[in-house]
């Protein structure tokens, strides 16, 4: 079963976009990392 679900996010960091329209699920009991480059904060 999903715990967690997002759709369609978008992301802007000032005039930048990170995300666009993005969509993912996450289970419930499991561990979950999203990371990014080395640095970026």
């Amino acid at each position: 079963m999903m715990k967690i679900t997002v759709q369609n996010v978008d992301l802007w960091y000032g005039s930048f976009q990170a995300l666009k329209k993005v969509n993912a699920e996450f289970p419930e009991n499991r561990i979950t990392a999203i990371i990014g480059p080395s640095g970026c904060g």
